[in-house]
């Protein structure tokens, strides 16, 4: 007998602990149950997770989850391990013999719910032996990312309709917090939804209150940023764009008085997840971090989420902004804001989709400048004079183009120099004391040399320092300042068959679309900024809905 809403209800008792099911939840688990496609918009807090969730403890095969980040699958797979329920998740930072061990578990039926990001399906051996279980549901989590249209876009999202088709064509169910009408038709057109239960729950969260603070120097900004942050009555989030911004927001607020973190993908891992924790035990009254923070983070109590500055679109200020108030109870949503502001996003957007000039540009100085080696992005800007980081965004284009190519280099050796001094190294906090371990071998094996940089090679590390975990723990340690490492000849170089020209009319004209897009969004974000009418309306506007009274008496400009 097929299982039924009643049994939906049965297992959110018995494995969740609550009551009852809300109405677009039950929309969304019926239609599963009945072997529909599905697209399911529902704001951050509203419950998206238990859509796919809990049909998977129902369904007699695996059920297979596309996410587009390691620490928001493994938050989930944490959770639903907590609760007894076999989940586990596959990812480039896990050893071989633990990817092995999760996939043959998978294959033989001890998995119910399998998290892994599309990437890791790109080389297809692992999606051929996912194949071979036939999944009964597919679930596309931040579906966003698979349209261009979003503010997320991942090009591997692009695939997930040839995902589907390996797996056996199972039901699908895309899901999301942020999607304009434009972005949900790409959803269903890419992930192959045929006629699916629309289940759009609605953007309005009643209980959040938008404001934006007009500022007009750097000491104005402090000014109101520390009095909101002493005014708060319980946790705040503040988002910042850089990294050096957000470290220097925290150890403000910390002078102030503010118990504060910092977050941001910078800091080695342990970290961030001990900020995190500390912030869920209530340790912490604040935690200042880039977009790299919140994916995953359960914390329903925030009563004040904060933007330094303005984010790159209207999705991303709804998403982040929206982790505030998850409880339902009264939260503030702020925003501070100075035209100068949109300086930053927009040098991210050139950054990230340069002209057809300066691209052909840069692959002319990329043939002469490194015809036989590695390309120096330093000097090729040079060359077109350029900022780097346009450089850089060229050669990423020219590269998914195949007119460049990335050579990993010398996996048998790694070159590191050492910046920090053995007191300081010997006052790592870390809970293995690996990191410690590793930078005392690479001092005793180099006799030294290491602080004046040096190529290592790994059989010459001590037996177990070597191992796969020693990409990662370096990559901490540089994030920790405490030395810079490499592999030798690893970067970019030219293709073996380099194309002319490097890009055909049809990639010319996605990329101006790209930029087009990125443009728009941010535009809008600045109109939400600079509106004299209510925000809410604004806000919901962009996403086609219509707020339930105006005055809402839920924005500054409502009262």
């Amino acid at each position: 007998m097929p299982p039924t809403l009643a049994d939906a209800a049965s297992a959110v008792r018995r494995w969740w602990g609550y009551a009852a099911l809300h109405a677009a939840q039950r929309r969304a688990i019926a239609a599963v149950l009945a072997g529909r496609d599905t697209l399911v918009v529902m704001p951050t807090g509203g419950g998206k997770s238990l859509c796919f969730q809990v049909p998977a403890l129902l369904l007699d095969r695996m059920t297979v989850v596309l996410s587009p980040l390691v620490s928001l699958m493994k938050d989930q797979v944490d959770a639903l391990a907590r609760r007894g329920i076999a989940a586990a998740c596959l990812h480039g930072g896990m050893a071989p013999a633990e990817q092995a061990d999760v996939l043959a578990r998978a294959l033989n039926g001890g998995v119910r719910l399998l998290y892994l990001a599309p990437e890791r399906l790109a080389t297809g051996r692992t999606l051929a032996a996912l194949g071979r279980t036939c999944p009964a549901l597919l679930a596309v989590d931040e579906a966003h990312c698979v349209s261009e249209w979003g503010h997320d876009f991942r090009p591997a999202y692009r695939d997930v309709l040839a995902i589907r088709r390996a797996l056996g064509m199972p039901p699908a169910m895309a899901l999301t917090a942020t999607a304009t009408p434009d972005v949900r038709r790409d959803i269903e057109e890419t992930c192959g939804l045929r006629e699916p239960v629309r289940v759009i729950s609605g953007f309005d969260r009643a209980n959040l209150r938008y404001s934006v603070i007009r500022v007009s120097s750097a000491r104005q900004r402090e000014a109101h940023l520390a009095a909101l942050l002493e005014r708060r009555n319980g946790t705040a989030l503040v988002y910042a764009q850089a990294r050096s911004r957000v470290e220097r927001i925290a150890a403000s607020l910390r002078r102030s008085g503010v118990p504060a973190a910092a977050y941001h993908a910078g800091q080695p891992a342990d970290l961030r997840r001990r900020t995190q924790d500390r912030l869920m035990r209530n340790e912490i009254g604040a935690v200042v971090a880039t977009s790299a923070f919140g994916m995953g983070v359960d914390k329903p109590d925030v009563r004040l989420v904060v933007h330094d500055a303005i984010p790159p679109s209207l999705e991303s200020y709804y998403q982040e902004a929206g982790r505030a108030g998850r409880d339902g109870a009264p939260a503030d949503c702020v925003l501070l804001y100075a035209r100068g502001d949109r300086h930053a996003p927009e040098h991210f957007i050139r950054s990230a989709t340069p002209s057809r000039r300066l691209v052909e540009a840069v692959a002319r100085a990329a043939a002469e400048c490194a015809p036989h080696g590695l390309i120096d992005v330093t000097a090729v800007a040079r060359a077109v004079r350029a900022p780097p980081s346009h450089a850089a965004g060229a050669l990423a284009i020219l590269q998914r183009a195949g007119f460049v190519v990335h050579d990993p280099g010398n996996r048998n050796a790694v070159w590191v120099r050492l910046l920090a001094t053995r007191a300081r190294v010997e006052a790592l906090r870390e809970p293995d004391g690996y990191g410690r371990e590793l930078v005392n071998a690479l001092v005793d094996v180099t006799r030294g040399a290491v602080s004046c940089g040096t190529e290592i090679p790994l059989d010459a590390l001590p037996p177990g320092l070597g191992h796969v975990g020693l990409g990662a723990a370096l990559d901490g340690l540089q994030a920790a300042s405490i030395l810079v490492w490499r592999r030798p000849g690893s970067g970019l170089r030219l293709a073996a068959c380099v194309p002319t020209p490097p890009l055909g009319p049809g990639d010319w004209a996605a990329l101006d679309a790209r930029r087009a897009r990125s443009e728009a969004r941010l535009a809008a974000m600045a109109r939400y900024a600079e509106s004299r009418s209510c925000r809410r309306q604004v806000l919901l506007g962009y996403f086609g809905e219509r707020p339930r009274r105006i005055p809402c008496g839920g924005c500054d400009r409502c009262g």
